[in-house]
């Protein structure tokens, strides 16, 4: 023992016990199956629709705005889901129109897989509570997400690009 009263042995398994305690907490079953919380208050759910035929006659898109996260509002397969996945038809215009709903500074960009804005779609964001913005946008298969820069890690959803797709195919 050393001359502070705990010995290498002691110590060893005290470090060993309490790492298996952490690593039992981490693999306890807390119920997989059970969807998790939207971290927004206005949101009810996670998950969306993406079933292509949800997404068929699609071309306007709209959300709220919170520090949060996106709080989809239409169409109906992201209504009041958090950060929803959106299913767009490559070539395909869209109009996607957000509200900022706290007050504070957001605008909409849709990302490629290097975090790099694709072709300058992005708004140029407002912090007025209730005023909106729209962008027009082309779905391209270089489109990975959809964020605002300003909260990058909590309004951040991603984007699935249907390639080729002809009308009968969604």
């Amino acid at each position: 023992m050393d001359s502070r009263g705990i010995d290498r042995r002691t110590l060893l398994a005290g470090g060993a016990t309490l790492a298996a305690v952490a690593l039992a907490g981490c693999l306890e079953d807390d119920g997989d199956d059970v969807e998790p919380e939207p971290v927004v208050d206005a949101a009810e759910s996670v998950e969306g629709e993406t079933d292509p035929d949800a997404w068929r006659e699609v071309e306007t898109i709209r959300f709220d705005g919170w520090v949060g996260g996106w709080v989809g509002v239409e169409p109906d397969a992201i209504d009041r889901v958090e950060n929803p996945t959106l299913v767009l038809v490559e070539g395909r215009e869209y109009e996607l129109t957000w509200e900022n709903m706290d007050g504070v500074h957001h605008n909409v960009a849709f990302w490629d897989a290097d975090r790099e804005v694709v072709r300058d779609y992005a708004t140029e964001g407002n912090e007025a509570e209730g005023k909106t913005e729209t962008l027009v946008f082309e779905a391209t298969p270089e489109m990975a997400t959809y964020r605002c820069e300003y909260q990058q890690e909590g309004q951040v959803g991603d984007v699935e690009i249907l390639e080729n797709a002809t009308d009968s195919d969604i």
